[in-house]
């Protein structure tokens, strides 16, 4: 019985021997790889979703546009409508998002952390820092943010064919990218 339990031994069904240095460092290399490219994947999908959470609070912003637009409309305050022009979108939440800093004049460079939004109060531009980066194409002055303005929208303001229309008179508003962007 002792003989037969070393033949097997012998043959490899039962080995005492562990892994050679090459085996254990393709090992190493295979679960590097593997773990190189899950990190890259996870680091993709996270930058997607702050993309996806800042066009959604845009989406937010516009339809809270609509609706304060409406609110002057049907109060007969048209010229109400003026001075949106000039305001904070923000300040037609309810509820401002967690990630909003508030109205700036100047910031002082690293005074906006990455992820959070403010109101600039000398262009009158909302601004979003970007922190995930790495699949956005910067601005034409290099920086990495994506700005929002409140346009004017001129009409004809009723207006018959073939007059002149007045382009001093607002005929609504809407939420503008400053500067387009190309994220992914």
């Amino acid at each position: 019985m002792a003989r037969s339990r070393g033949r097997a031994q012998a043959n490899g069904v039962v080995s005492g021997r562990g892994f050679t240095l090459f085996e254990l460092l393709v090992a190493i290399a295979i679960i590097g790889t593997l773990g190189a490219v899950l990190l890259d994947r996870v680091l993709r999908y996270q930058e997607y979703a702050e993309k996806t959470a800042m066009e959604q609070t845009a989406g937010i912003l516009r339809s809270a546009l609509h609706l304060q637009l409406a609110e002057y409309l049907v109060r007969g305050k048209w010229q109400d409508v003026e001075k949106m022009v000039l305001s904070n979108p923000m300040d037609w939440l309810a509820e401002k998002p967690e990630n909003y800093l508030g109205e700036y004049l100047y910031p002082k460079p690293g005074e906006i952390p990455p992820g959070n939004w403010y109101f600039d109060l000398e262009n009158r531009t909302l601004i979003y820092l970007l922190r995930s980066d790495r699949h956005f194409v910067a601005d034409s002055k290099g920086k990495k943010w994506v700005r929002y303005r409140v346009s004017p929208v001129y009409g004809d303001n009723g207006k018959e064919s073939g007059q002149a229309a007045d382009k001093k008179e607002i005929n609504g508003i809407r939420l503008t990218l400053v500067e387009t962007y190309q994220w992914f």
